[in-house]
Parts: structure tokens; sequence; C-alpha cells
């Protein structure tokens, strides 16, 4: 059996083949349940979120396992598999499994260190557990995947610090006021960077979030979007001074915020502190706004330069993670090697345990009473367990430097044991 990995991701497909073959979170028990039906896949979990979709699965047969993937994405988006095949990548076993770490990591993100992507990892890995499609290795995988991105975000800064504009806005926001609660802001143009501007907001805490446009449709749309209020671009200008935060995006071709709108806002708000965002191009704010006394005004370019030394930063980090990555894989590979005993150990402890069953048969003991019968085997069956105890634990440890093979052959070969299927039970002695 191989761990495999067959994806697609932002690195190798345009979004329109992305959008095409994504999972939405409703459609996710469907798609478990027709991989399972799959019988060249043992176990199986989907990962899809906007920037890649990916399935991880347990095969002995790498090409049907992909050919039932491409399969799946064909009939979901109408795409031609051979189109589709030619933006796949396929890992297994070791490479497989650090791909997963490196995703749930934030290494493999479009804005790496991202922090939504490890709570979608463990969202995949639940949701094919409850189906039933992940067992032994898929749910050690994603378990092991989700303790690594644990162990990133906490060992390194691999996730700190703004690297989009919309929130390094906010961070920069934060630190003129300390704390965004009980703040008003006021969002100038309902375009798509005003929208992830104020998402942030919100999610910082806001207490009033309002909207305006020129176009009051568009100003409902989004504030409808983000939990704010809609009100007329007269309206808006007439409560600047309401506004703690500003933050303006329109198409307009010359500033819409000169320095007399916003003098004139300063003297209702008796001086208090306001910080104003300017995320448009060309620029919807006069520069000179800046010089008014506590007034903070920042636009693209103060921003790029905070997300650009933060993703430096990131970058640096990144090799911290990575050898992180390398100690948790190598774990997991050790685990993954020692599967290959379980059957061998599982025939062993059945060998023994059938000796022991035929002596009891035959000794009969018919002095004993029922208790003290038990007690016998209940002594024979914790012999059994020491006699065993070193050979199991030397097995495991020759399988996880990867000379298990040759071990349980000759294990094999001594007891005559016959290598078959184990139950769950089983294979839970065997690992405790």
């Amino acid at each position: 059996m191989s761990l495999v990995v067959i994806g697609l991701s932002h690195r190798t497909a345009p979004v329109d083949i992305r959008e095409g073959v994504a999972v939405l979170p409703h459609a996710l028990e469907g798609v478990l349940r027709r991989f399972s039906k799959v019988v060249a896949l043992a176990e199986c979990a989907v990962l899809s979120t906007c920037n890649r979709s990916e399935v991880y699965c347990v095969t002995r047969d790498i090409q049907a396992a992909r050919q039932a993937v491409l399969a799946e994405w064909r009939d979901r988006s109408g795409l031609d598999a051979e189109a589709l095949g030619r933006h796949v990548f396929v890992y297994r076993d070791v490479k497989a499994a650090r791909h997963l770490f490196g995703v749930a990591s934030g290494l493999d993100s479009m804005v790496m260190g991202e922090p939504q992507i490890a709570a979608q990892v463990k969202e995949a890995g639940a949701a094919a557990l409850s189906v039933g499609t992940s067992k032994t290795v898929l749910n050690r995988l994603f378990r092991a995947a989700t303790e690594a991105s644990k162990r990133a975000r906490t060992e390194t800064e691999i996730a700190t610090g703004a690297v989009s504009i919309s929130f390094a806005a906010v961070e920069l926001a934060k630190k003129i006021f300390g704390d965004l609660n009980g703040q008003t802001a006021l969002v100038l143009g309902a375009g798509e960077m005003s929208e992830l501007t104020a998402r942030h907001l919100a999610d910082n805490g806001v207490k009033s979030l309002l909207v305006a446009s020129r176009t009051l449709a568009r100003a409902q749309d989004l504030a409808m979007r983000v939990g704010g209020r809609a009100i007329s671009w007269d309206e808006g200008m007439d409560n600047l001074h309401r506004a703690d935060v500003i933050i303006s995006s329109t198409s307009a071709e010359t500033y819409v915020l000169e320095r007399h709108h916003v003098a004139s806002a300063m003297q209702k708000r008796k001086n208090r502190s306001v910080f104003l965002i300017d995320i448009a191009v060309p620029r919807d704010i006069d520069p000179a706004v800046g010089d008014l006394y506590n007034v903070f005004l920042y636009d693209l370019d103060d921003l790029e330069s905070v997300v650009g030394a933060n993703l430096e930063r990131r970058k640096v980090e990144a090799k911290k993670v990575s050898a992180i990555l390398d100690e948790e894989v190598m774990a997991f590979s050790a685990w993954v090697n020692s599967l290959e005993v379980v059957p061998a150990i599982v025939a062993l402890r059945r060998c023994f345990q059938a000796f022991m069953d035929a002596e009891l048969a035959h000794a009969k003991l018919p002095e004993f009473s029922d208790n003290q019968r038990t007690q016998v085997a209940n002594l024979m069956r914790r012999f059994m367990n020491k006699v065993l105890h070193k050979p199991v634990v030397r097995l495991k440890a020759a399988a996880e430097e990867e000379d298990g093979g040759a071990y349980v052959a000759a294990l094999s070969y001594l007891f005559d044991l016959a290598v078959e299927e184990h139950t769950q039970k089983e294979v839970e002695e065997v690992r405790d």
C-alpha cells in the first residue's frame, strides 16, 4: 500500500480549473462516498479550498487512483480529463506526507503562513473520518499534520505580521487606537479592496461600519456582506467627523477627500485621532491631509512596504518551519514503516494463543473450578505477553529503520506463521 496525494493548486492550475473541481462543504460527503466505492482507494480524504483540490488516499494502484480522481473532477467540472491531467501533481509516501504538513503549516499557501488552511486541513481529516473513508493511515496523517502546523505556528513566527494590503491597514489602525472595539469605520467606495479591509475591521471589533458609494445599491450590497450600514455618498461626506477609521477605494480620477474636508471634520472631532487608509489607484486622498494634527494617513506605498517587510521575515521563518516539518515527517514515516510488521506480530500472537488454548484444552484441569481455570488462562496470557514483549519491541524498531521486511520473513519462517488479515482490535493491541 502507498500513501498518495493527487491534486492541483494555485501553483499548477489557473483559477477557472480550480473553481471547476472545487468541492463545497455540503457536497463533500457525497464525494467521499463515491470515492469509497472505488476498489483502488482503501482510504481517502479530500482537501478542497479556493486555492487547491487534493485527494489523499491509501492505494495499491496509483494509476487507478489517479484515474478515479480525474474522473470525479471531470464529472464535477465538465472539463476534459486529459486537460485536467496536465495540471495535476502526484506525490507518494514520504513526499505526500511532507506536502500535507507543508500545506497545513502555510508554506504552500498563496499568502505564506496564512492561518485559515490549518483549520481547513483539520476539517478535511475530520470529515473523512466521520464518513469512514479515513482509517488507520489517513487518520494518523491528518492528526500529525495538525500537530506539525501547531508546532510551526508556536515555535516560529511564520504567521506573524500582516502580509496583505487590507490586513496591514487594519494592523496599523490597531497600533494607533490600541483596540478597535468601540470605534466607527467609514468605507468610501464598494470595490474588492474596500470589502476585504472592511471584513478585517469587522473581525477586529469595530462598533459601527458605514459604507458610502456614489451608487447606493453597491453600498447596500457591500454593507449586507460585511454587516455594515449603507449610506449615500453625501451622507458619508457629512459624517466624516463621526469616523475613527476611513477607508477610501473609489475609481475617481481626482481626490475625493481634500485637506479642507478633513480639517473641517477634525474641528468637529475636537482633534481626536483619525486614521485614513487610501488604497485607491490613483489616490483618493490629498497627501496634504496627512499634515493635519492627529491625522494618520497611509496609502498603498506605505502599506506595501509593511507587507514586503513582513513577507521577507516570513521567508526567513519558513526555513525554521521546514526543519520542524522534517522532524514530524520522520516520525510519521517511522510509524508507517512500523505498520509493515503489524500482520506478522498479530500472527505471532495468534500462534502463541493457539498453543496456550491447545495446552489448556489438553490439560482439562478437572480438579479446578471455573474461576481457577480462568486464573490459569490469565496467568499464561501474561506469560505470553512477557515472552513476546522484547521481540515485538525490537521488530517495531527494526521496521522504523526500514529493516522490518527481513525480520518479518525470518519470523514467518521460524514459526511457520500464516500472515493473514487482522482485526482492528488486534492492531490496537499490537500498537499498545
